[in-house]
């Protein structure tokens, strides 16, 4: 399997694709937005675990499923962009 430069091994560890979620403009936004949310709600619930700040923790956490979301919706956008493409 290695013969062909590692490229079954790198599919195989893509993971399944349920649709074409081809990244498009129209999600990368949303995805820019829930990454950066997530980050910084890691972060949050972080420094809020480090300093016993229970309601820091919960804002960290808020904000990083906030993130989630917004990543969802974005790569619901590209499934429909490529849809509407084909």
């Amino acid at each position: 399997m290695m013969t062909l430069g590692g490229s079954v091994l790198a599919l195989a560890l893509a993971g399944p694709a349920y649709a074409d979620d081809t990244p498009t403009t129209a999600g990368a936004v949303d995805r820019l937005k829930g990454l950066t949310n997530e980050a910084i709600g890691s972060a949050k619930r972080g420094v809020g675990n480090l300093t016993e700040d229970e309601a820091l923790k919960a804002e960290g956490q808020a904000q990083k499923l906030r993130g989630q979301a917004e990543q969802g919706r974005g790569r619901a956008k590209d499934v429909r962009e490529n849809a509407l493409d084909q």
